[in-house]
């Protein structure tokens, strides 16, 4: 199976991201909770974008444009996507949602 190319992906959130920025993104392969293989995608916001709330457009947006890239790269696995802001604090329970094979 195709795979997507990171640098494509953070082309993408870049774009749709806009005025928010993108400091970088994290992937991770795995596999979700029914067992299909799928891309966790992390994107990292710049400190400067705040607590402002990030409008519900921009954010599924930014999953259709990943699942866009990877569609045209030809990678069928599901994505995922968490948008990480500066203040966010996730509990160590919950910073992978990737499950074991």
């Amino acid at each position: 199976m195709p795979k997507v190319s990171s640098k494509d992906i953070e082309e993408a959130l870049r774009e749709v991201l806009g005025s928010y920025g993108l400091d970088h993104i994290e992937l991770e392969e795995g596999f979700d909770h029914d067992g299909e293989p799928a891309l966790f995608v992390t994107a990292v916001l710049p400190e400067h974008a705040g607590p402002v709330p990030m409008p519900g457009d921009i954010s599924g947006s930014a999953n259709l444009a990943i699942a866009e890239v990877m569609e045209k790269a030809g990678d069928g696995r599901l994505s995922y996507l968490y948008i990480q802001r500066p203040d966010d604090v996730r509990p160590e329970e919950e910073k992978s949602t990737v499950s074991s094979p």
